[in-house]
């Protein structure tokens, strides 16, 4: 009976507690004088070299802001997009309405194509690309888009002006994985061969299965291969061809990575790629004290800095300058003004934007790379074309 009794007790007690109310989790909110930034990454996969070390580069500005002192104008938020481009447009949105970033970072390969577009338009945030795009000003949607890489046209200018020059460039042999920045590379090239009126260049799709085999049978005519897409699709392929004593001038993606490069050992001596002339081992350019802090700090960390970790470095730097100049916390819209009327001297290049154009890389920084294992292991400066003889 003493037992009924207290299960009832118990029963009645529970009957009459408060009902718990379920309230969705705050939005978050700014810190005064504080940018949320979202920086969207391949974390993983085959594209991970590439955004581990923008990552990097970016924790390494990040603890270096924390080391100077004073106020801290930035938090930083990496996303893992694994290579998909579909996560892409969903992470972007998730930061401009779900996390309320001030500004996002992408620095993955992706097409800027008309969901990209509306995806810039639905968002309405300034938007940093740290690898080549097109110039966004030029495109829909591309007024809140900011490319801090060359373009796929400058890209393309230099490669077939620096065959030219070298003497190298016909007969040319251009490769593509088809992912979507190799077409857009392959159809930078063929049209910059199409307005100097030369011969459509040899095109060869390949894998990363079967890259080799397929470069192995058009280079043997070639005095000249462009490998447009990641380099790391073309590593045996670049290897294979210094082993058969097959001897064309490479020409590798911008995205190239001091690990891809280290991999192509005997054949390092036939590639080469673009890159900042700020970044070689040795190089004519003036270094600023930021420059050679950043060079010293990433190499001790991680080894030699590629060109987009550089940039990925410089896309924080932009946007503390440009929150530091509209004072307090940003408003979204006042951001996107001071970053389009912005002239910023990065560790990569000198960065310069107008409401015309949003691609800021200076492209007299615009050189070609090589890997270096002599005294210095790290990227170089590519030979200079030899001078033509008068005639």
């Amino acid at each position: 009976m003493r037992g009924l009794t207290a299960l009832l007790a118990l029963s009645l007690a529970a009957c009459s507690a408060p009902t718990v109310e379920i309230t969705p989790t705050p939005t978050p909110t700014h810190e005064p004088g504080t940018a949320l930034v979202t920086v969207l990454l391949d974390l993983s996969g085959a594209r991970a070299p590439s955004g581990v070390a923008q990552r990097n580069a970016m924790q390494l500005w990040l603890d270096q802001q924390q080391l100077r002192g004073g106020p801290q104008r930035i938090r930083a938020k990496f996303v893992d997009l694994a290579g998909s481009d579909a996560q892409l447009i969903i992470e972007l949105r998730r930061a401009a309405v779900d996390d309320r970033a001030d500004a996002v970072v992408i620095g993955s390969p992706f097409a800027y194509d008309e969901t990209f577009a509306s995806a810039l338009a639905v968002a309405r945030l300034p938007i940093l690309l740290t690898l080549p795009a097109p110039d966004p000003a030029s495109r829909p949607g591309g007024g809140w888009a900011f490319a801090l890489a060359p373009t796929y046209t400058d890209l393309a200018r230099a490669a077939v002006t620096d065959a030219t020059q070298r003497g190298v460039l016909l007969p040319v042999l251009l490769a593509s994985d088809e992912s979507p920045p190799a077409i857009a590379e392959r159809l930078a090239l063929a049209g910059e061969l199409e307005q100097r009126g030369l011969i459509a260049p040899t095109v060869v799709t390949v894998t990363a299965q079967d890259a080799a085999t397929r470069v192995r049978a058009g280079a043997a005519f070639a005095r000249s291969a462009f490998f447009t897409g990641p380099a790391a699709t073309y590593l045996d392929a670049t290897r294979s061809l210094a082993a058969a004593g097959l001897t064309p001038r490479i020409y590798l993606s911008y995205l190239m990575e001091s690990g891809d490069a280290a991999a192509l050992r005997e054949g390092a001596d036939l590639a080469t790629w673009p890159g900042s002339r700020n970044l070689a081992a040795v190089s004519t350019a003036p270094t600023s004290p930021e420059r050679a802090a950043f060079l010293q700090g990433f190499s001790a960390r991680h080894g030699a800095a590629s060109t987009p970790a550089a940039t990925a470095y410089d896309a924080l730097a932009l946007i503390d300058a440009a929150a530091a100049s509209v004072g307090g916390t940003p408003d979204r819209m006042r951001l996107r003004d001071r970053l389009e009327a912005t002239t910023f001297a990065g560790i990569t290049t000198r960065y310069a934007f107008t409401a015309a154009r949003h691609a800021g890389f200076d492209t007299v920084d615009l050189v070609y790379l090589r890997w270096s294992v002599g005294a210095r292991v790290g990227f170089a400066l590519a030979p200079e074309p030899a001078p033509k003889e008068e005639r």
